[in-house]
């Protein structure tokens, strides 16, 4: 997912010698850092050292900190709050990346690798040396052809979050799309927790963060569909919760909190904005359904930093005939520290999990069955829920990844650059 070693043959041994502990997550926010590091513990995460720096080195809705100053407090925290190991895993925003899907002809992993870029060249718009280019193949063919998502992100963007983390003491390996690694946590998570395990395999997420919602479709287990959609879904009053184990506050005041107010604070505007996104996502669901053969997914999980809106679930719900519910990504972990709250941290956990054992079973029966809606309302359509044949989810391989792959001329990644 967007990943590549970011070390030479040297640096790589020394990394390999200290594999000890699981790696340390870094969720780069648009206006906070999250530092999160789990052990396995069986049924849930076991939260080992958790950290958040309220600041970041890109543009936001939070404190702009120079690339010299981030580095400083990562390393006063990583030494400070018992974080273990060398090796970093890193998620950006969704915002930092260009994506789109595209279909082309069957061929080989190396010509797909040659096509996706200069498909993307000529998409987005870029340079192909200073960009960073990879892609991840969507379920089957059809007709002969492969659909592929096609993922750009500046080569600089990718430097600058690995030198702010980079130091003696620890080294980025790899580098995520942060709804990637939140598709990791809910598609773990529902895996664990769901009585039905084709309710692990069928659903749609929806990512929010605070200017890029992601869509993203799984279908039997594979990563089907990727859409980013643009608005502003920041949380209404949003806080950012600075708090560490110890009690102390981290590089802020002594109320360990920083208030601040985001635009369009009245609740009609707040109904608006998500009819709207509503109303796209049903576009994107009634396209998949056209061309995927009559799949729809069983459920919408709405998960994030922005996610927390109670209308947000409801409208997405009412609008697109489907159950949508909010994601509780903190059941995950045992004993969270006191600065792991809610949906901001699901990027964080799914990069910190990424190479630890899957949740044994643990079947949670929900306090109230939500009934799954008949209609979607005012925009006609459905009148009985979609249903899919009942399997067991395979997490190995997890949902398809981008992986790192070599040309004669140059070198192109789905990931990270060195």
């Amino acid at each position: 997912m967007f990943g590549l070693p970011m070390f030479n043959k040297g640096r790589g041994g020394w990394m390999q010698r200290n594999r000890s502990a699981a790696p340390i997550a870094a969720d780069f926010g648009r206006s906070s850092m999250r530092l999160l590091q789990l052990a396995s513990a069986g049924t849930e995460y076991k939260c080992t050292a958790a950290a958040e720096i309220a600041g970041s080195i890109f543009e936001g809705n939070g404190l702009r900190l120079d690339s010299a100053a981030m580095t400083q407090r990562i390393h006063e925290t990583i030494v400070g709050l018992g974080f273990s190991g060398q090796r970093v895993t890193a998620t950006l925003p969704a915002e930092l990346f260009q994506t789109d899907i595209a279909r082309l002809p069957a061929m080989t992993d190396q010509e797909l690798t040659e096509s996706v870029r200069f498909e993307a060249i000529d998409r987005f718009g870029i340079d192909g040396d200073s960009s960073v280019i990879g892609h991840i193949r969507l379920g089957g063919t059809a007709g002969g052809s492969n659909e592929v998502l096609m993922m750009a992100i500046p080569r600089q963007t990718v430097n600058a979050a690995s030198a702010v983390v980079s130091s003696n003491d620890t080294s980025v390996f790899r580098i995520e799309h942060a709804a990637l690694a939140a598709l990791r946590t809910i598609t773990r998570q529902r895996t664990s927790e769901c009585a039905d395990p084709a309710e692990s395999r069928d659903f749609a997420m929806l990512h929010l963060e605070d200017r890029i919602a992601t869509l993203v479709l799984l279908r039997d287990g594979a990563l089907s569909f990727m859409r980013a959609i643009r608005g502003d879904w920041a949380p209404i009053g949003m806080t950012i919760h600075r708090r560490t184990h110890t009690g102390r506050t981290l590089h802020g005041s002594d109320t360990g909190t920083i208030s601040m107010s985001s635009s369009g604070a009245d609740d009609q505007g707040t109904a608006w904005r998500w009819c709207a996104l509503a109303e796209e996502t049903l576009r994107c669901l009634r396209h998949v359904e056209h061309s995927a053969g009559g799949w729809y997914p069983k459920e919408i999980v709405l998960t994030g930093p922005a996610a927390t809106d109670p209308q947000a679930a409801a409208t997405i719900e009412s609008v697109c005939g489907v159950r949508s519910s909010l994601a509780m990504p903190i059941r995950m972990i045992r004993d969270p520290e006191a600065c792991v709250h809610g949906n901001a941290w699901v990027a964080a956990i799914g990069a910190a999990c990424s190479e630890l054992p899957v949740l044994l079973r643990n079947v949670r029966t929900p306090a109230e069955v939500v009934t799954q809606r008949s209609s979607r309302t005012a925009f006609g359509g459905r009148s009985t829920p979609r249903t899919s044949a009942s399997a067991i989810i395979t997490l190995e391989p997890e949902p398809k990844s981008l992986t790192r792959h070599e040309s004669s001329t140059r070198t192109t990644a789905a990931g990270a650059a060195a």
